[in-house]
């Protein structure tokens, strides 16, 4: 229940298209949070300090695709949950 509403909340600040396109790159999130967890970290605490949805919004027409993907996988997709999990990024 909690991973659909969660699955809900970022379709409405992405949009649905694009969530779910997220979710069939989840290689590629991976990579880019294994390759840059610097710019993975300062995504997720932006994204995270955020409370309104029209804030989460402009934030995510602000970030990075790449980014926005690993984020999104990093909280949908369990493979790559798995991996944040492994790389101990406890900020998630």
């Amino acid at each position: 229940m909690l991973h659909r509403q969660l699955q809900n909340a970022l379709e409405e600040i992405f949009g649905t298209p694009f969530v779910q396109e997220a979710l069939g790159q989840a290689e590629l999130a991976q990579v880019v949070i294994y390759e840059r967890p610097k710019d993975f970290k300062r995504a997720v605490l932006g994204f995270q300090r955020l409370s309104f949805r029209d804030e989460q919004q402009r934030y995510a027409t602000g970030l990075e695709t790449e980014l926005s993907i690993a984020l999104i996988c990093a909280l949908l997709d369990e493979p790559t949950r798995e991996l944040v999990w492994e790389l101990g990024l406890n900020y998630i």
